[in-house]
């Protein structure tokens, strides 16, 4: 631990050093001149219909970080500009953070593949490197979050030498599914009081769009019962950060039996316009597939009943949802660095197999092995540049957090 707290603190030295002689990498002004890439003006948000977004933005870098990922992965874009031509082009999950990953009743991992497409790695890399760097400064730990991110790549390496590698399951896993319940009367409670009010028209315009996927469902899943999807109940959701602003719904569908207990629930969440993230690969602005087929290829266990819909000229995907469901928090997942270390690795494992998975086939071992060499050539910019965004991050929030406060006065 000495020696990777002593690595850290003379990278941030060299940094720092870069900084003051104006050798640090060019940073472009916002929209309103200020230099800081990452900072998001207040006069371009709306936050009057969810304040409780605003208070989790404002709260820690962390928060902030969360809500900026598509002008975080633009700015990536541009540093490593140089660095990404003739990169080969690899499945993302596009918003790699430490609280996206979850522990539900089919396994653990990343999750929310709303960001996902393909382009260069060093997307996923980066952003999961940043979150874990703002990570560990929350919790006291910045000293080991260079020697914690160097854990995560020799995850990523091991899965890319040998995609059928196991790495162990983290500790806070067991301590988190400890507290699992599998109480269907509160659950079904807790959905019924998140499932905000529609209006009737939209209603029925929701209902007419999910009538293409019950056919898709039923016809990839024959032996399903004859009314296992009935819509039963239909509602608006505003949860999350990154997605609050995102148009979602949640839907009750009549499941196995006419027990209500056993109801399917299916949240139905908007694709993201991601054109303003230029290095990566996007066929179609309301493309659905490329949520779908990120999750397929990522994730470790993918949600089931994956789907999509078209609304109001639009495209939504769709997944089901399971009764227990724990995203990481960073001020109460973690006791130790060692607990943290190896959800890293994890992650890192996650991402070595989900990034070539398919999508070079029948050369998949040569993706693999060229990514393997790309990060060798590169591992010491992207470790760096962790630093520096990591920096730029934290002044972005502190800037927006006092600008926040002036709009108001």
């Amino acid at each position: 631990m000495k020696a990777s707290r002593w690595h850290t603190k003379i990278a941030k030295t060299v940094f720092l050093l870069f900084a003051v002689t104006g050798f640090a990498a060019p940073q472009s002004p916002n929209s309103n001149g200020n230099s800081n890439p990452l900072l998001i003006e207040v006069a371009d948000q709306n936050f009057s219909n969810n304040p409780a977004l605003l208070e989790r933005i404002t709260a820690s870098p962390h928060g902030y970080f969360r809500f900026i990922n598509i002008l975080f992965s633009s700015e990536v874009c541009n540093r490593f500009r140089d660095m990404l031509v003739g990169t080969p082009t690899f499945n993302l999950h596009g918003d790699a953070h430490i609280e996206q990953y979850a522990i539900t009743d089919l396994g653990r991992g990343l999750t929310d593949f709303d960001d996902s497409s393909t382009g260069p790695a060093v997307l996923d890399l980066m952003r999961f490197g940043v979150s874990l760097h703002l990570a560990c400064r929350q919790l006291g730990w910045e000293d080991e979050s260079d020697s914690i991110y160097a854990g995560f790549l020799d995850g990523y390496r091991n899965a890319l030498s040998n995609t059928e590698s196991e790495p162990p399951i983290p500790s806070v896993i067991k301590n988190i599914k400890q507290n699992f319940r599998f109480d269907r009367e509160k659950y079904f409670g807790w959905i019924d009081s998140i499932m905000q009010p529609m209006p009737e028209a939209q209603q029925e315009k929701l209902l007419h769009a999910m009538k293409s996927y019950v056919e898709n469902m039923y016809f990839e899943k024959p032996d399903l019962q004859k009314h296992f999807l009935d819509i039963k109940a239909t509602g608006a959701l505003k949860l999350g950060i990154g997605s609050a602003q995102d148009i979602k719904y949640l839907v009750r569908a009549e499941g196995e039996t006419a027990d209500p207990l056993d109801d399917l629930v299916l949240e139905i969440k908007q694709v993201r316009d991601l054109s303003g993230i230029d290095c990566i690969t996007i066929t179609q602005q309301n493309d659905p597939f490329r949520v779908l087929v990120g999750q397929a290829r990522i994730a470790y266990e993918p949600y089931r009943f994956l789907g999509y819909i078209r609304l109001d000229g639009m495209s939504f995907w769709v997944h089901s949802w399971v009764d227990n469901y724990k995203e990481i928090e960073i001020g109460e997942s973690f006791k130790t660095m060692d607990e943290m270390a190896e959800i890293a690795f994890d992650v890192g494992v996650q991402l070595g197999r989900g990034h070539t998975n398919q999508i070079a086939a029948p050369l998949d071992v040569q993706l693999r092995r060229e990514q393997l060499r790309l990060l060798e050539k590169h591992e010491h910019t992207i470790r760096q540049a962790c630093f520096e965004l990591t920096d730029l991050t934290v002044a972005a929030w502190r800037e927006f957090r006092s600008n926040i406060h002036y709009k108001k006065e």
